[in-house]
C-alpha cells in the first residue's frame, strides 16, 4: 500500500506539469490587454518583441520570480501570431558580450539598448513585489526606438497559485542555508539467521526459542540542512509502531527504534534529480522483553526527484557496518542463561517524501 501511494503521488506530480493555473490564466489575460492596448496605438502588424525578466527585490530575484512572470506572460505573445519574440538565449547572449548579467533583471535603458542591438523594436518590462500574500505585478510595451512606454497594465496574483503555476521556472529553495523536513518508511528483510536454543525453565520444563526470518518496516521523519551546496546534514527517527511488531518465536514480539546522523555529498544534480551519498552513526534500540542498545557507522546513497522546488520525493539505500541480535539474560535458571532473539538486516530501503524551505 505504502508503495502504491507513493507512486501514485508521483504520477500526479508529473500531471501537474500540464495545468494551466489562474495565475498563468491571469498574466495571459493581462498580457491580452497589453495587445489590445499596443493595437490599438500601433496598429496591427509584425512586430518584434524583446522579452525582459521583470526587477523585484534581490531575494525575488535569486527565487527567479521575475524571470518566471514574464515568461508566463511571454506565452501569450507567441500565441498571438502578430509578435515575433526573440529568444531569450539570444537576449543572453548579447547580455553576454555587453557584459551584463544574462541572468536576472536589466534596468529599462539597458533593456532599450538591448531591444536595438537585437533588432526588436517594442520590449515588454514589468516589475514584481510580494505584498500581504499576493504577487503585485506591473508590466508595459515600450517602444525601443523612442523608449515611449506605448501601453501598461497591473495585476495581483495569489503566492501559492502562481509559485505552483510557474514552478519550473522558479528556485524557490537556495542553494544553501536550505532546510528540509520529511517523512520516511524504511524497509528491510532480515534473514535472522540464530540458531535456535534450548534450555530448561523451573516452572515451564523445556523450552527452545528458535529465531525466524521477519520483514520490518518503520516509520519516521527527520531533518535535512544544507550547510553548503553540495553538502547535506541528515538526522532522523523512526521505529515499528504500535501494532507492528515483529515475531521472534516463544518469547513474543521486538519492538525497534533507530535515531541516525548521516552526512552527505552531492554527486550529481540535474533540474530535477539530485543524487547524494554518504555516512555516518546509527544508534539501534531493540526492545525484546529486555533492552539491546548498539551504534553502527552507516553509509548511504540517495536518489531525490524534484517535481516542484519545495517537494522532493527519493529512494535511498542503507547499509549498517556492524549489528548486534536482541538478548534476554534468564537470571532464573540454573546456570544462567543468555538468549538470543531478533537480528536486524543491515541493508534497507527507504523511500522518503520531503518539503525544503
Amino acid at each position: 500500500m505504502v508503495m502504491k501511494s507513493f507512486f501514485l503521488f508521483l504520477a500526479m506530480c508529473f500531471a501537474g506539469d500540464a495545468y494551466a493555473g489562474p495565475a498563468s490564466a491571469k498574466l495571459s489575460a493581462l498580457a491580452e490587454s497589453l495587445i489590445k492596448g499596443y493595437e490599438s496605438k500601433a496598429g496591427i502588424g509584425k512586430a518584434t518583441l524583446a522579452v525582459f525578466p521583470f526587477t523585484c527585490d534581490p531575494k525575488l530575484e535569486k527565487q527567479r520570480v521575475g524571470f518566471a512572470a514574464s515568461e508566463l506572460m511571454s506565452h501569450r505573445f507567441v500565441a498571438d501570431g502578430n509578435f515575433m519574440v526573440v529568444e531569450r538565449g539570444e537576449i543572453g547572449k548579447i547580455l553576454s558580450e555587453q557584459k551584463l548579467q544574462a541572468s536576472g533583471a536589466v534596468d529599462s535603458a539597458t533593456a532599450v539598448r538591448v531591444g536595438k542591438l537585437l533588432g526588436a523594436g517594442t520590449i515588454l518590462l514589468g516589475n514584481i513585489q510580494k505584498v500581504d500574500g499576493k504577487y503585485q505585478v506591473n508590466a508595459r510595451l515600450v517602444n525601443a526606438e523612442t523608449s515611449e512606454v506605448l501601453v501598461s497594465g497591473y495585476e495581483e496574483l495569489d503566492v501559492s497559485a502562481f509559485e505552483d503555476d510557474a514552478r519550473v521556472y522558479l528556485s524557490l529553495v537556495p542553494e544553501t542555508q536550505t532546510l528540509g523536513l520529511y517523512f520516511l518508511y524504511n524497509m528491510r528483510l532480515s534473514s535472522n539467521d540464530l540458531p535456535a536454543q534450548t534450555f530448561t525453565d523451573p516452572y515451564l520444563g523445556s523450552q527452545t526459542v528458535a529465531p525466524k526470518s521477519f520483514s520490518l518496516g518503520m516509520i519516521g521523519g527527520g531533518i535535512r540542512y544544507a550547510p553548503t551546496a553540495g553538502t547535506q546534514v541528515d538526522l532522523s527517527y523512526m521505529g515499528n509502531g504500535a501494532g507492528a511488531y515483529i515475531d521472534n518465536g516463544l518469547f513474543g514480539h521486538m519492538q525497534v527504534t533507530v535515531l541516525r546522523g548521516l552526512f552527505g555529498l552531492r554527486l550529481k544534480k540535474t533540474k530535477k534529480f539530485t543524487c547524494y551519498a554518504g555516512g555516518g552513526v546509527s544508534s539501534y534500540s531493540l526492545d525484546w522483553i529486555a533492552k539491546t542498545t548498539y551504534y553502527t557507522p552507516t553509509a548511504f546513497i540517495r536518489l531525490e526527484f524534484l517535481p516542484q522546488s519545495r517537494i522532493g520525493i527519493s529512494i535511498s539505500g542503507s547499509y549498517d557496518f556492524y549489528g548486534q541480535p536482541a538478548k534476554q539474560k534468564l537470571d532464573w535458571i540454573n546456570p544462567p542463561l543468555t538468549i538470543k532473539g531478533g537480528k536486524l538486516s543491515r541493508f534497507s530501503i527507504e523511500p522518503t517524501l520531503s518539503v525544503y524551505f
